[in-house]
C-alpha cells in the first residue's frame, strides 16, 4: 500500500478514528502494530516475516548485550550479521551473480549462473538501518535496551516511515512510543497540512515530470542537450517525489502523536558538498556519518585518513541504494567533489567569499555537480551512461531542441510550486502565524491542493521512487 492510493484514504481513516476513541496507550500501540502489519503486508504478508525477524533479532541481542556484558561484541556480530544477510539476499545477491556470470564470460569459462529473480521487498534498507542502529547504539552504551517488544516493535514497524524512511533514530521513537499520546488539534492540523504538501508534490510535480524524463532515458540515442534537460527535470523529480514522501510520513505521523525529523532541509541550495548532505535525507545521511565516517576515522587522522573515511561511507551509501554499478559510481563521484571542495575551499582567497554575489555563486555551481550526480544515479545502463558522458552538451538536431525547450518549460513550470513553498516557508510563515489571514489563507490552500490532487492524479501513478531502496 502507498500513501497515494485510494486505500491508504479508508485505511487511514480507520486507523485514526479507532486510535484516538482508544485511551490506553497499551492498547495504541497494539493497534499500530496490526495495522502496521497490514499496511506492509497489504501486498506480500511474507515480507512481514523479513520485518519481524530483523526486528525480533535485534531487540533480543540487545537484552542479551545487557546480560553478558562480556558477550556483546559476538553478540553485537550475531545482530548485524543477520540484518547484513538478510539485506544482502533479497537486495545484492543477484547481482553478485550476474557480475560473476559477466567475469567468467569475458575469460570464456562456461557456466549455468543465472539470477533468481529475488523479489526485492519494499523499504527493506531502512528497516535493517534503523534496527541495527539500536544494537549498535546499546553496545556502544548510548541507549538503554527495552523491556516491552510491544513498543520496540512499534518503533521500528510504524506504518508511516516503515517503507521509505526517515530513518529513525531508535532512541526518539522508543521514547514516543513509551510516552503517552494525546489528542491534539493543532498537531493534527499541521499534520494534515504537511501530508497535503507532501501528496501535491508528488502527484502534481514529480508525476508529471516523470513520463517525460523516462521518455528521454528509453530513447536509445538522445542528444547531449535532451539528456542535460532530462538530468534537470530528474532533478526536480527526485526532490518533489521523496521530500513529498518524507513529508506525508511526517504529516501522518504527527496526526498520531509522533514527531519525526525532518528529512529534506532546500537540498539544491546547498553552497557546498558537506551543506548538500545537511540538507539531503537527513536521516540517512546522518546515520552514514555515525556509524560508517566516525567508524572509519571520520575527521581525526588528517588528510588522507579523512579521505579514506569518505571515500568508504560514500561508496558504502552509493551501495546502499541499489545493486547496479551506476550507484557506486554515484557514491564515488560525491566522495571526489567532498575531498575536492575540502582541498580547494581553503585556498579560496577572501575577498572572494565575502562579495555580495559569492553566496549565490556557490549555489548555482554545488547545484550544477548535483545535477552531474543525478545523472549517474538516473541512467542504469553503463554503455548509455558513458555514450551520455562523451557527447557534448551543446549539440542537438533541431528536432530535438524542440524536446529540449519543452521539457526545460515544463521543468520550470512545475518547479514553481517548490519555489513558492520555499519561499512561503522561510518568509512568509513566521510572519503570517499569529496573524487573522492565517486561518482562511490555510483553508483556501487545503483546497487547492484538493482540487491539483483530482485533476493530476493518474491511475497508473508511480511508486515513490524511494521504495526501491
Amino acid at each position: 500500500m502507498t500513501f497515494i492510493q485510494t486505500e491508504f484514504l479508508w485505511f487511514f481513516a480507520i486507523v485514526f478514528t479507532v486510535y484516538w476513541a482508544i485511551p490506553s496507550r497499551l492498547v495504541q500501540n497494539l493497534w499500530l502494530g496490526v495495522v502496521s502489519a497490514v499496511f506492509y503486508g497489504w501486498v506480500h504478508p511474507w515480507f512481514l516475516i523479513l520485518l519481524y525477524v530483523s526486528a525480533i533479532v535485534d531487540y533480543f541481542s540487545a537484552l542479551a548485550m545487557e546480560r553478558w556484558a562480556d558477550r556483546k561484541g559476538k553478540i553485537l556480530f550475531v545482530s548485524l550479521a543477520t540484518n547484513l544477510v538478510i539485506l544482502g539476499y533479497f537486495k545484492y545477491f543477484d547481482f553478485f551473480i550476474v557480475n560473476i556470470a559477466a567475469a567468467f564470460d569475458a575469460i570464456g569459462v562456461h557456466h549455468t549462473l543465472a539470477p533468481l529473480g529475488i523479489l526485492l521487498p519494499p523499504g527493506i534498507s531502512f528497516y535493517t538501518f534503523q534496527s541495527m542502529a539500536y544494537s549498535i547504539d546499546v553496545y556502544r552504551g548510548e541507549l538503554k535496551p527495552r523491556k516491552h517488544l510491544l513498543d520496540y516493535m512499534i518503533a521500528v514497524s510504524l506504518f508511516p516511515h516503515l517503507v521509505a524512511g526517515p530513518v529513525q533514530r531508535a532512541g526518539n521513537l522508543l521514547l514516543q512510543a513509551e510516552t503517552n499520546r494525546r489528542f491534539d488539534l493543532q498537531m493534527i492540523r499541521s499534520g494534515l497540512a504537511l501530508a497535503m504538501w507532501g501528496a501535491f508534490k508528488k502527484v502534481v510535480v514529480a508525476d508529471t515530470i516523470a513520463p517525460y524524463v523516462d521518455k528521454v532515458f528509453a530513447l536509445k540515442d538522445p542528444s547531449g542537450p535532451l539528456v542535460y534537460a532530462a538530468t534537470l527535470g530528474f532533478a526536480v523529480q527526485i526532490l518533489a517525489d521523496f521530500s513529498g514522501y518524507t513529508d506525508v510520513a511526517r504529516g501522518v505521523a504527527r496526526m498520531l502523536g509522533f514527531d519525526l525529523m525532518e528529512n529534506f532541509k532546500n537540498p539544491y541550495i546547498a553552497t557546498n558538498p558537506s551543506d548538500f548532505w545537511r540538507r539531503w535525507h537527513v536521516s540517512f545521511s546522518t546515520w552514514i556519518k555515525d556509524y560508517l565516517y566516525i567508524s572509519f576515522g571520520g575527521n581525526k587522522g588528517g588528510f588522507w585518513k579523512q579521505t579514506r573515511a569518505t571515500t568508504f561511507a560514500m561508496l558504502l551509501s552509493g551501495l546502499w541504494h541499489g545493486a547496479s554499478w551506476n550507484f557506486v559510481i554515484w557514491g564515488a563521484y560525491h566522495a571526489v567533489i567532498l575531498t575536492g571542495y575540502r582541498l580547494v575551499t581553503p585556498k579560496i582567497p577572501k575577498v572572494l567569499k565575502t562579495q555580495v554575489w559569492s553566496h549565490a555563486a556557490a549555489v548555482v555551481i554545488m547545484f550544477g555537480f548535483t545535477c552531474f550526480g543525478w545523472l549517474l544515479f538516473r541512467e542504469m545502463n553503463g554503455a548509455a551512461l558513458w555514450g551520455h558522458l562523451t557527447k557534448s552538451p551543446f549539440y542537438a538536431p533541431d528536432i530535438e531542441w524542440v524536446a529540449v525547450v519543452t521539457l526545460l518549460a515544463i521543468t520550470g513550470t512545475f518547479s514553481l510550486p517548490l519555489i513558492v513553498g520555499l519561499w512561503f516557508q522561510k518568509w512568509a510563515l513566521p510572519r503570517l502565524e499569529r496573524s487573522e489571514w492565517y486561518l482562511p489563507l490555510q483553508t483556501t490552500t487545503w483546497a487547492v491542493f484538493v482540487v491539483c490532487l483530482f485533476v493530476f492524479v493518474r491511475m497508473s501513478s508511480m511508486d515513490f521512487i524511494y521504495f526501491q531502496f
